[in-house]
């Protein structure tokens, strides 16, 4: 189980991770066959729900495929403003 304070970071993240998945206009199936190695629907389904979350390394290829800064997708950061 996730601590409060991380589980805090983790909905955020998720929330990011939702929004950016759908501006993308992926599907959670296929964002998860973008990553190495392969994740589920599942995966990608329980990081936006909070439930898990990505390691940094996931997270960084999340942020590449779809398009978002690994920074922002992780900690809500923009530095390109």
């Amino acid at each position: 189980r996730l601590g409060t304070r991380r589980r805090n970071l983790a909905l955020r993240l998720a929330e990011r991770l939702r929004a950016a998945r759908q501006a993308a206009r992926m599907t959670q199936g296929a964002v998860g066959a973008q990553l190495t190695p392969q994740h589920t629907r599942k995966n990608v389904c329980k990081w936006e729900h909070g439930q898990t979350e990505p390691n940094l390394r996931t997270v960084e290829q999340l942020a590449a495929v779809l398009n978002v800064t690994p920074c922002w997708l992780a900690f809500g950061v923009d530095h390109a403003k």
